[in-house]
């Protein structure tokens, strides 16, 4: 039995080196015309990831901030630019102007040309008595007369003491008892009403001839409720001249004053 399982062993053996010697029939495969299938990109990859998409989308905010500041600076530089431009411009047309304007240290005064610039005289000296500044100064022509002149007071159809006015070349009118020298206490009145004034003026004679005389004027001081010569409402700051029997009022003072000298009729010399 041995020898029949050895001999079964070898031919089985034989036969199979007898079969890996004969030639096997190989098939062939057809080729595959299709392209090949893409690679993908690693790249793409990257960009498609959650990471790689937020850091393109800071870089794209910095850039476009970047080119936003960038924009700025520019517009900010086209300004200055401008203003500089605008200032050049201004100077140059202020030297121009300063250029065909002559200049006054190179002009020749003239001596005879009147100067109105302020001198200051008139705040110099200012006119005050009693540490209250009085809104009249007498001018150079002021004289005392020598007709004597006087007022004589009605209130309503009660006469008052009559006042000599011709002691001195001016009278202040008002309520300011510390400074007039006529008290005038209606309400309506203003502190320093009104001032009679004599003045020396030019003077024609009934024989045509002129001489100078001193005659007296009324002027209201820019009074509240105004003066009034003969019930008619005179102009502040300007000189009337008052004549024989001329009424004078002040404000709504129901008091008049009627002007009179020693020489009208009817009147009687009673004070020198």
């Amino acid at each position: 039995m041995g020898s029949s399982r050895k001999r079964q062993t070898s031919s089985s053996s034989d036969s199979s080196s007898s079969a890996s010697d004969s030639p096997v029939p190989v098939r062939k495969q057809k080729r595959d015309s299709s392209p090949p299938p893409r690679r993908q990109d690693s790249r793409s990859n990257r960009n498609s990831s959650p990471r790689r998409q937020s850091f393109n989308n800071s870089q794209n905010r910095s850039l476009n901030t970047s080119m936003k500041r960038k924009r700025r600076k520019e517009d900010r530089d086209a300004e200055k630019n401008d203003s500089a431009k605008e200032d050049k411009r201004r100077k140059e047309k202020k030297e121009k102007d300063r250029k065909m304007k002559p200049d006054k240290n190179d002009e020749k005064k003239d001596l005879t040309a009147p100067n109105f610039e302020k001198s200051g005289k008139l705040t110099e000296d200012r006119n005050t008595y009693k540490g209250i500044v009085i809104k009249y100064s007498e001018p150079p022509e002021a004289r005392i007369p020598k007709t004597k002149w006087r007022l004589y007071p009605f209130k309503g159809d009660e006469t008052l003491p009559t006042m000599y006015i011709h002691r001195n070349s001016g009278y202040l009118i008002g309520r300011e008892r510390k400074i007039v020298d006529i008290p005038a206490d209606h309400p309506s009145c203003s502190s320093q009403h009104a001032v009679i004034q004599f003045r020396l003026v030019d003077h024609v004679r009934q024989d045509g001839s002129q001489t100078q005389k001193v005659k007296p004027y009324l002027m209201d001081l820019e009074s509240t409720n105004g003066s009034f010569l003969n019930n008619v409402k005179i102009e502040p700051r300007r000189y009337y001249e008052l004549k024989e029997r001329d009424i004078v009022k002040f404000g709504f003072s129901t008091r008049e004053y009627v002007i009179l000298h020693e020489r009208t009729e009817g009147v009687m010399e009673t004070e020198s």
